[in-house]
């Protein structure tokens, strides 16, 4: 659990998220980062997954270059002045997935991914600001963090430089960040920090940032897919209301008047007012995966794989635990006036009958891992071992223990 010092949870949830940093001395006590800077310079020499270098050449001078790269690519760097990141480590290292859970008190849908930085003395990436809100937790080394609240806007940002740079910074707070610290920063805050030694490693727990023209977009491809598709269960009436016309009294043959586009609004004001198509979409959207996580999605079961569903139901009593693909977005909400829950899994709506447990939705969702003990008390539920066994053969879920997953492989043979 992370230890905010003077404050609690609430406190910062409440006074600080998404308004203004908190830097957390010793958030993690005693933190000890699971991989070392070998193994992600390793990580970076793959295909398929995201890396980068930064190397800064003079005061204003950066450059940027894209993985995968080559152990030729690393021998080549200078001894200082050097980051590498690499996003998506959560995916990647179950020991990071696992970390997450300290982070639980914000809904685990709103996380974008974790991304790991290693440092040489005096690395960095420059003055930046993002659109999203981060953790920093210091895994290794010292590193010394610059914020500002000021000029963080595109028309400050640096010209001719590969990275979105800011060309005045000027520095409001200043902290040396040690292993176990935290430093919290809403969005739209200026930060620079830069490696004093060369153990520098930072973890930057990142969250996603919507635009109200990506929401707008997706809720308007949510509404087509729903009036197209005659086979959903939600019909939206508002969205083929057909536009109706003001008085056109006193109107001239070219003109536009108020009236027109004002009825217009009141269409679309309409449809973002149906509490029911809003939250079905929004399920959907928060768990939407973007392009690379989708890349990143196990491959399904062959027919061949795939055991009876009796005898999947006898691994669940014998299992020690089940855990979610660490790819996969799970998430719920429930009907204000109904109760009733819908499970969300990587943008869509599952499909689950009316005989599936509101409680047994919500413990999927919550939980990135299922005991034995709940395991043991689904098998005897059929609804809930049949949706289990369908996330089994998609292999969102999976069994930890290689034996049992070869167990259920056999099928009837």
């Amino acid at each position: 659990m992370i230890h905010f010092g003077s404050i609690d949870q609430a406190c910062f949830l409440r006074e600080y998220w998404q308004k203004k940093p908190l830097l957390i001395k010793q958030a993690l006590p005693h933190f000890i980062s699971p991989i070392a800077p070998e193994e992600l310079a390793g990580l970076a020499l793959e295909e398929g997954i995201e890396s980068r270098l930064v190397i800064q050449q003079g005061a204003q001078d950066y450059q940027l270059r894209h993985g995968p790269f080559t152990e030729q690519d690393f021998m080549q760097l200078p001894e200082q002045n050097w980051t590498l990141l690499v996003q998506g480590m959560d995916k990647l290292i179950p020991e990071i997935h696992q970390l997450l859970t300290e982070f639980d008190f914000i809904p685990r849908w709103r996380l974008d991914d974790v991304m790991i930085s290693y440092a040489s003395k005096g690395g960095n990436v420059g003055p930046h600001y993002d659109h999203y809100d981060v953790f920093l937790l210091q895994a290794a080394g010292t590193r010394r963090w610059q914020i500002t609240s000021q000029d963080c806007h595109p028309e400050n940002y640096l010209s001719d430089v590969a990275l979105r740079l800011m060309q005045e910074f000027k520095v409001e707070d200043e902290w040396v960040l040690e292993p176990g610290d935290m430093l919290y920063l809403p969005p739209k805050w200026g930060h620079h920090g830069v490696a004093l030694d060369s153990e520098c490693m930072t973890f930057s727990v990142g969250y996603r940032s919507y635009k109200a023209q990506e929401l707008w977009d997706s809720f308007g491809d949510y509404l087509a897919e729903q009036t197209q598709d005659s086979t959903k269960s939600l019909t939206n009436n508002l969205a083929q209301a057909i536009y109706q016309d003001p008085n056109w009294q006193n109107t001239k043959p070219g003109e536009v008047p108020d009236s027109a586009w004002q009825h217009a609004q009141q269409q679309l004001l309409a449809l973002a007012q149906d509490d029911r198509a809003m939250q079905a979409w929004f399920g959907r959207f928060a768990t939407q995966l973007d392009e690379q996580s989708h890349q990143q999605l196990p491959d399904p079961l062959t027919p061949e794989e795939q055991a009876d569903i009796n005898q999947f139901q006898q691994a669940l009593t014998q299992a020690e635990r089940l855990e979610r693909d660490p790819v996969c977005r799970f998430a719920y909400s429930r009907h204000p006036e109904t109760g009733q829950v819908t499970l969300f899994i990587n943008g869509s709506a599952w499909p689950v009958g009316d005989d599936m447990g509101a409680g047994v939705l919500m413990e999927l969702a919550n939980q990135p891992f299922y005991t034995s003990e709940q395991l043991i008390r689904w098998a005897k539920q059929r609804p809930v071992t049949q949706l289990l066994y369908e996330l089994w053969c998609l292999q969102y879920v999976v069994f930890p223990d290689q034996e049992e997953q070869a167990e259920c492989y056999e099928g009837e043979a």
